[in-house]
């Protein structure tokens, strides 16, 4: 059985409680090093996952030999640059949500790894929706079980980082209080980029790319210089109507789609992994509800990833997807700070 030496670049929130768990429990992965700047991070996390090597500097980590795959899970700024060196050293790359903040560090990504086409590099967050619920209202949609769909309404949100940040601290016995989310010099920006991004996912997903988009992003509660809020109306290319939303301001984290049919109606909704899924549908004025999976497998996001360098096969969400999401998310920022509708096609 192929084994593949996986590195982990940045030992956070996301690191400790999703990548280094799944990557844990795959009998192909191999563990081989952890890295963060901060020592106390990367000591630490090495100690918890029972990982040999562990560095301040990421670059060590990318001269090992065997070091076949990392992922990049450190502050959203930095994504592009990391994965880029991690590119030319070699190595197949999962990148965290969102892949850059900038249309022209996600361009810089896009073309390292057009030159190293024998590589793989996955971006998140498309494959977290490769699951049976997701799967259903595609279904619905492409079998026209909802008639025309004309409008949609995507929400993604929860009531923000700092807690969960303040656990993380807690986690390496740090003080609290230091949330750089809500830091632009350190985020870039804020709620959407943050959540907002998993909302364009899904919606791009389900009905393809925009031609227009108009934004309002404000900071309406938070102690922060990024928008905590934000709603984005958008004109798809397949002539839909989709609204995106995304906020740090919700007392309960939930992910939210509800589809509009002139026959039928669906509604998805995640609250903190209690996935639930209804269909209306008008012919007899009634609604199901389908018991399904939560999941195709476990560790699905890694497991994927691991096939496809074995399997030389292409992982879901590729960087070029990946871009679009960020040219999504600029323009959004761009339509709100100029208070008018931004054309993309």
């Amino acid at each position: 059985m192929r084994r593949i030496g996986f590195g982990v670049i940045g030992c956070g929130g996301i690191a400790n409680y999703f990548h280094l768990p799944e990557l844990c429990s795959i009998e192909e992965v191999d563990v081989v090093a952890v890295a963060d700047i901060k020592e106390n991070r990367a000591r630490i996390t090495a100690d918890k996952f029972k990982v040999s090597n562990w560095y301040t500097d990421y670059r060590k980590l990318l001269e090992r030999e065997d070091v076949e795959a990392v992922v990049v899970a450190t502050p959203h700024p930095t994504h592009s640059p990391i994965a880029v060196d991690a590119i030319r050293a070699g190595k197949h790359v999962i990148i965290q949500k969102p892949m850059t903040t900038r249309v022209k560090d996600a361009e810089t990504v896009v073309e390292c790894a057009k030159r190293h086409k024998e590589l793989k590099v996955m971006v998140l967050p498309f494959v977290y929706f490769d699951n049976p619920y997701f799967d259903y209202v595609e279904e619905l949609i492409r079998n026209e079980h909802l008639g025309k769909v004309c409008m949609a309404r995507i929400r993604v949100a929860h009531s923000g980082p700092e807690k969960y940040q303040d656990d993380v601290a807690r986690m390496f016995s740090e003080e609290g209080g230091d949330c750089w989310f809500f830091d632009k010099e350190q985020a870039d920006g804020g709620a959407l980029f943050d959540m907002g991004v998993y909302a364009f996912t899904m919606a791009n997903l389900l009905f393809g790319k925009a031609r227009r988009l108009i934004s309002i992003m404000d900071t309406l509660d938070k102690k922060a210089s990024v928008e905590d809020s934000a709603a984005i109306v958008m004109n798809m290319e397949t002539g839909n109507i989709v609204v995106a939303e995304t906020a740090w301001t919700q007392a309960r984290g939930a992910n939210e789609i509800v589809i509009y049919g002139v026959k039928g109606m669906v509604v998805w909704e995640d609250f903190l992994g209690n996935p639930i899924v209804k269909h209306y549908d008008s012919s007899s004025s009634s609604w199901k509800i389908p018991s399904l999976p939560r999941e195709k497998e476990p560790q699905h996001t890694h497991r994927h990833f691991v096939k496809c360098i074995i399997e030389d096969t292409v992982p879901i969400g590729t960087v070029e997807e990946g871009k679009y999401l960020v040219e999504l998310m600029e323009a959004a920022r761009r339509s709100s700070e100029e208070g008018r509708a931004i054309d993309l096609s």
